[in-house]
């Protein structure tokens, strides 16, 4: 898609479009909205789950108002959820400076779920063409400002490698046969060893799982305490004072 092809803003700053469930927005499909990313930000996104870092969503916004994003704060290397929190944080951010009063669902974007990010992407991508006044757009630039960016071509550079590196074929065009098929003796003494080694790894997974469910409980109780503190710090009675900008600046902070 060709910035010139796309449409002139509306107004320069607008507030979050009205979308019921029943507009054609919900309804473009995954494809055509990955199309249009990969084509105005040069990336070569696969799946819509890949955008549950943020740093997709903050720099479609970068394109939209330049240089209203903090683009050095978005970390395209995000692995983690904390990380992709931050992203979203600095896209929730930028949406509040420009008087847009959307609220990203950080919560559920973060998990990575398809459908979620799915609409919220549908969503963007409404705003984007409500708003977008038509400006060039050097992506690549503009990407080089953030963190994580090396580590991201590297990834990527992996994942392309490994769907090139596909198993070979056998002249008869079916994949050889393993070793333990040739060798049913040897076979049957692996295969009991490998049943008592599934149940240790079993044992060792449930115990993770619980962990996480543990640490995951802890996350999610701090993290709403710090919502609850930055609701205080950008409220009118105390939003401009010394305290609430030095809190935002311990919240935002991220190294």
């Amino acid at each position: 898609v060709e910035s010139k092809h796309l449409p002139a803003a509306m107004s320069v700053i607008v507030n979050e479009p009205v979308v019921g469930m029943m507009n054609e927005t919900y309804f473009k499909s995954r494809s055509e909205l990955l199309s249009w990313v990969n084509s105005l930000l040069h990336l070569n996104v696969q799946k819509v789950e890949e955008l549950a870092t943020g740093a997709i969503h903050c720099q479609i916004l970068d394109a939209m108002y330049p240089r209203k994003v903090k683009m050095s704060k978005v970390n395209f290397g995000a692995r983690y959820d904390h990380e992709f929190t931050l992203n979203f944080k600095v896209l929730q951010d930028a949406f509040t400076k420009l008087g847009v009063k959307k609220i990203v669902p950080i919560q559920r974007l973060i998990k990575a779920k398809y459908q979620d990010n799915l609409e919220f992407l549908q969503w963007m991508h409404h705003f984007f063409h409500c708003n977008y006044s038509g400006q060039e757009y050097n992506a690549e630039e503009r990407r080089s400002k953030c963190k994580g960016v090396q580590k991201m071509k590297k990834t990527l550079k992996e994942n392309n490698s490994a769907a090139v590196n596909k198993p070979k074929r056998n002249s008869g065009g079916k994949h050889a046969k393993p070793i333990s098929a040739r060798y049913s003796s040897k076979a049957s003494g692996d295969s009991k060893r490998s049943n008592s080694e599934a149940k240790a790894l079993k044992a060792k997974l449930d115990q993770c799982e619980k962990n996480m469910k543990i640490l995951l409980k802890e996350r999610d109780f701090y993290f709403n305490k710090i919502v609850e503190m930055e609701k205080h710090c950008v409220s009118d009675d105390f939003k401009d004072t010394e305290l609430s900008k030095t809190l935002q600046k311990i919240m935002y902070e991220q190294e």
